[in-house]
């Protein structure tokens, strides 16, 4: 309006940066998952999508590694065994359909099925390092899995145990937090690793900081920063419009200038979410397990009663897509063969309970259809576990609650006898 030239909405990163990348910086440090961070030389590098930046942060480490210690053997990346962390064509993971990834080493993990103890992972893991710990650079954890298990998390302590022992040997540790992070994960930090003091050497975060309006990711590493420049040392793995969107900018700054007003509000509806979902695997007669926390819950058909045929589970599994299908709820289908539910961050409560009823429908159609029989006391289901105890409904309204549509102490969003149903597990 005033005749000047605007700012470009894009800048070829080899030409410059946009201007809106430095207030970004400034509303992402403060969410940093490490104590003391401006006495540390960190940085970040922007990619486009998620598996661009597990690579990123791996292709930072080993170089930051290979500086400060002077050792060029650590050239591989260890990952889980039920990993995924991209295409697999292309990406770190478990799966490689296409290629050999040699410089990739699978460690053992916990799944829903394991029969082994924490001693006995430990055990194997321990033998894992002693096998391969000199040649290992970086090693990946996903502190909640994706759809590689369904947003199973992995238990707390193992995982502590996991990345120091990784890091006794010199290791690199990565959180992959792509799916679980940004609060999603229910504890009140942008990243579980800080919530869970991992204390990881990189993080990884995914699209949703730039809220759908332009494709924005990145890693961050806790060091390296000033050896990286002083060896004139690039990020390897990027893309020419990676961090280049100011567009995508403005959106993650503001996403960011708003995500602690969020974090309660995830964790009450993380609460409710734990009790519907452990409603749905007692309802399910054994069929299937529940896992989960904050706003990322899944299920998997279990291996028990007839499930132990795999068959009749991969059918019990298409039967219950079709059936969601004809109930009308949609939930995220995983390979291993169950689904997950991760519902936007201001949802409100009513439709995390209505969710709730059209999948309790379709577990019952299916168990109908598939002549399921109820797996007795003895069996191995998995119930989902809140963080407290909730009340029933109460007559007194929370106006903070209400204000974001998570009220359940009124009928506003929720109706008293639905909620009170799915709590009498």
């Amino acid at each position: 309006m005033a005749g000047e030239m605007a700012d470009p909405l894009s800048i070829h990163t080899s030409s410059g940066v946009p201007p809106a990348l430095e207030e970004f910086i400034d509303a992402l440090t403060p969410y940093l998952p490490w104590e003391n961070v401006h006495e540390l030389d960190w940085c970040v590098s922007l990619q486009i999508e998620g598996a661009s930046a597990v690579w990123a942060a791996i292709d930072m480490l080993l170089q930051e590694l290979i500086l400060t210690t002077g050792d060029k053997n650590r050239t591989k990346v260890a990952v889980g065994a039920t990993s995924y962390h991209g295409p697999p064509s292309t990406s770190f993971g478990a799966k490689s359909p296409l290629w050999c990834k040699t410089h990739q080493l699978k460690y053992p993990v916990p799944t829903p099925f394991c029969d082994k103890s924490h001693d006995e992972l430990l055990a194997e893991y321990q033998g894992f390092l002693n096998e391969h710990g000199s040649e290992i650079g970086v090693i990946v954890f996903e502190p909640q899995w994706g759809s590689s298990q369904a947003a199973l998390p992995w238990p707390r302590e193992l995982l502590s145990s996991y990345t120091k022992m990784a890091k006794a040997r010199g290791i690199r540790v990565l959180c992959d937090e792509i799916m679980c992070g940004l609060g999603r994960h229910g504890k009140g930090t942008l990243f579980i690793s800080e919530a869970w003091s991992l204390d990881p050497d990189a993080v990884t975060f995914g699209k949703a900081i730039g809220g759908g309006v332009y494709p924005l990711s990145g890693a961050i590493i806790k060091k390296g920063r000033d050896i990286l420049q002083t060896n004139k040392c690039s990020v390897m793995q990027s893309h020419t419009y990676a961090g280049s969107s100011t567009r995508s900018l403005m959106t993650a700054t503001e996403v960011l200038k708003e995500m602690k007003n969020w974090f309660p509000i995830i964790a009450k509806n993380g609460q409710e979410m734990a009790h519907i979902f452990s409603y749905l695997a007692s309802i399910s007669e054994g069929m299937i397990t529940a896992q989960g926390q904050g706003l990322m819950w899944g299920c998997m058909f279990s291996h028990e009663g007839q499930n132990k045929e795999e068959q009749y589970r991969l059918k019990a599994f298409a039967t219950f897509k079709k059936v969601c299908e004809d109930v009308g709820v949609l939930p995220y289908f995983v390979p291993v063969g169950g689904f997950m539910v991760t519902p936007m961050v201001d949802v409100d409560v009513g439709t995390i309970y209505e969710i709730g009823i059209k999948l309790e429908e379709a577990i019952r159609k299916t168990r109908k259809e598939m002549e399921w029989k109820e797996i007795s006391s003895e069996g191995e289901t998995i119930k989902a576990e809140a963080s407290t105890v909730l009340p029933v409904l109460a007559t007194k309204c929370s106006t903070n609650l209400h204000a974001t549509k998570t009220c359940t102490s009124c009928n506003s969003f929720v109706c008293n006898s639905i909620r009170n149903r799915f709590m009498q597990v």
